[in-house]
């Protein structure tokens, strides 16, 4: 990698970093918004669901435009409606107040994702893509290493509010880095013949291959956020885990160790293939996907090597697998491919939410969560129908990119 891109990519990471902050901290959240709000799992996976049907229907919309701006400008203004968002979920004074601003937030964030992948699929040449995802993903094990513990440790000290702020401070520098350090992202305006521009609805209707890559990140979105929404509730709620002095070591260790196999698992995927690494990382993922769901153990030596191996595999396998997904369609589609592609992992998301609410049940005299179990099954199916059709998915070659 050049020091050019990994500069570009440094900054698009600190905006995941942001950006999953804000959709990962309400998640272990759940025991202090269900006492807060007075709502049981089923309000409360509404919350969660409703980030992802929002972000779902305007990555729909951004599907037919998204690809006529300069991409840095699409996600400069992008990522001032989600600050405003995340702010306006800091100041909810009520549940109803805190949906409407989590759907709020979901119509910005959730297409910021889809433009930071586009960034990555111009800039960063194929043969070094996955490698730049690797990079980018680091957000992911940063946010989970740095900020969703302070973020549990703020909601814990002062309020669940907290968090929020947090992530508003943070994201007003970030806003800054995108105006002054990256550059103008507008080379898929030129980039071919008017005659080859057209609607990725078409593009999508008339290639299999990118209606399987579309399958294909909608599965192993399912088959990541099974267990997801409800995890932190379940250890707490059932197994009595303290979320402020032991549930944060299960980000800290999670994030730390995923920080370092994130770049490893991009380099691999270059160097022997992205499917094949996918593949690996996907079956690997399945161990700590059932054992979570049925851990019955108080003890977090136990638990911290289980949901470890899930930051490692079940997060690894989605740096291969983004590689795949920018490679599957033309440049001058990539923007609107993207942004449908992202509306599917929101809607992936705010389903699995959602279904989580109905299938877990709340014990009214213990609280504690019923039939967490099933939502591990899940995730088990899911992972396997990912590899079934991600093994089909071809790369696109014309123009090298």
């Amino acid at each position: 990698m050049t020091k050019y891109e990994v500069k570009i990519l440094l900054i698009l990471a600190l905006v995941q970093f942001t950006h999953i902050v804000d959709a990962m901290v309400i998640m272990p959240m759940g025991p202090l918004l269900k006492n807060s709000f007075f709502i049981e799992s089923r309000q409360f996976n509404m919350l969660v669901g409703s980030y992802g049907i929002s972000a779902f229907v305007s990555a729909i919309a951004a599907t037919f435009w998204v690809d006529k701006f300069d991409r840095k400008k699409v996600l400069a203004w992008l990522y001032c409606g989600f600050l405003i968002g995340t702010f306006a979920c800091a100041q909810s004074p009520s549940y109803e107040f805190f949906l409407g601003a989590r759907v709020f937030t979901g119509l910005f964030g959730g297409i910021a994702g889809a433009v930071i992948l586009s960034i990555v699929g111009d800039l960063i040449p194929l043969e070094r893509r996955a490698r730049g995802m690797g990079i980018l993903m680091s957000g992911f094990s940063l946010a989970a290493v740095a900020g969703v513990p302070i973020g549990i440790f703020l909601s814990e000290s002062f309020s669940w509010h907290a968090p929020f702020y947090m992530v508003c401070i943070m994201g007003i520098f970030v806003l800054f880095a995108i105006f002054f350090l990256i550059p103008p992202v507008n080379a898929h305006l030129n980039r071919s013949a008017e005659s080859e521009k057209g609607n990725i609805y078409s593009s999508v209707f008339n290639s299999t291959n990118q209606q399987l890559a579309l399958l294909f990140s909608f599965t192993y979105v399912l088959a990541h956020f099974a267990i997801i929404p409800n995890l932190s509730d379940y250890l707490v709620s059932n197994l009595k885990f303290e979320m402020k002095t032991q549930l944060v070591w299960m980000y800290i260790a999670g994030g730390i160790l995923s920080s370092f196999s994130s770049p490893l698992w991009g380099k691999l995927a270059d160097s022997y293939g992205r499917y094949r690494i996918f593949a690996v990382l996907s079956l690997l993922a399945l161990i700590p996907i059932i054992g979570i769901s049925n851990f019955n153990s108080q003890q977090l030596a136990l638990l911290l090597p289980v949901t470890c191996m899930f930051f490692i595999f079940s997060g690894g396998r989605m740096i291969p697998a983004s590689a795949m997904l920018t490679s599957a369609v033309p440049p001058h589609l990539r923007g609107g491919f993207m942004s449908l592609n992202s509306a599917l992992q929101q809607l992936a998301i705010g389903l699995m939410g959602i279904t989580g609410g109905f299938i877990i049940t709340n014990d009214k005299t213990t609280h504690a969560l019923h039939n967490y179990e099933m939502l591990g099954y899940l995730g088990f199916f899911f992972t396997i129908l990912s590899l079934w059709v991600g093994r089909s998915i071809r790369v696109n070659t014309p123009g090298v990119s």
